[in-house]
């Protein structure tokens, strides 16, 4: 059993982004649009978990994307996008202190086990099963400006106006609301200390718990209509700079989630 992704959901935002953006990709963009997904055991979970990066560095090819669209079968878009990042991909990372899925990979043990495992390749199958009820999403569907640059290497890119037209037709798939709509959180972390917290609640009622907001380390964010929780905090790769750890931080957000079961 692979990963998941919501087809009856997607499907129809998807082809209404490909209806906006596949006149606008010719040499301006090369990677189709990243649609949130989940792990293959993840609607069996006790604990529902999405983990929210900044955006990839690269992904399925807009090659993709325009071949299905043609074809009248997005659903092989779909398809290829949950198998750009599998398990058996997020363990390559080993132990990289700055990288996002080493993060989440350590969170989500520690949540599920109350152990913390500092050495990640020297889980064992029970782990390995419980990495597969892990949810995967984006602040940004397409990749942002720096990203591009370092994956061009050119550090004189600048983005001309249709590739800005792409982000916003892809900005459906960029929303809190659209996660909770498709796969029912029970708590999404966002790992990105940016300014783009109202893009992501649009169209939701969050607010912030003032009590337990950090500045630069954690924003908690609950809801009256939904039953998902928020926590917000860095990217992994500014750990260092703010004097912290993986494993400092794991057991942070860990606390953090606990304490929202309490609210």
């Amino acid at each position: 059993m692979g990963n998941f992704v919501n087809k009856q959901y997607y499907l129809p935002l998807l082809n209404d982004f490909c209806n906006k953006t596949i006149s606008l990709y010719e040499e301006v963009y090369d990677q189709g649009p990243f649609i949130p997904y989940v792990m293959p055991k993840y609607n069996d979970a006790p604990i529902k978990i999405m983990y929210v990066g900044r955006d990839t560095y690269s992904w399925e090819p807009f090659k993709t994307l325009h071949k299905a669209f043609i074809e009248g079968n997005l659903a092989k878009y779909l398809d290829a996008n949950i198998r750009c990042v599998t398990i058996e991909k997020m363990l390559k990372w080993k132990n990289n202190s700055g990288s996002f899925f080493n993060m989440i990979e350590k969170l989500h043990l520690l949540l599920r086990t109350g152990k913390y495992v500092s050495d990640i390749t020297t889980i064992g199958d029970k782990e390995r099963i419980i990495l597969d009820e892990i949810g995967y999403g984006n602040l940004f569907s397409i990749e942002i400006p720096p990203t591009i640059k370092k994956r061009y290497d050119d550090s004189t890119y600048c983005p001309p106006k249709e590739y800005w037209e792409i982000c916003d037709a892809a900005k459906p798939f960029e929303t809190l609301k659209s996660m909770i709509e498709a796969y029912n959180p029970d708590c999404v972390f966002v790992f990105s200390w940016i300014d783009k917290e109202d893009d992501f609640f649009e169209g939701t009622d969050y607010s912030q718990q003032k009590e337990l907001y950090e500045n630069g380390f954690r924003a908690v964010y609950t809801s009256k209509q939904y039953h998902t929780k928020v926590i917000w905090t860095l990217h992994p790769n500014r750990f260092s700079f703010l004097r912290t750890s993986v494993e400092e931080m794991c057991y942070y957000l860990a606390d953090t989630y606990h304490k929202l079961l309490l609210l």
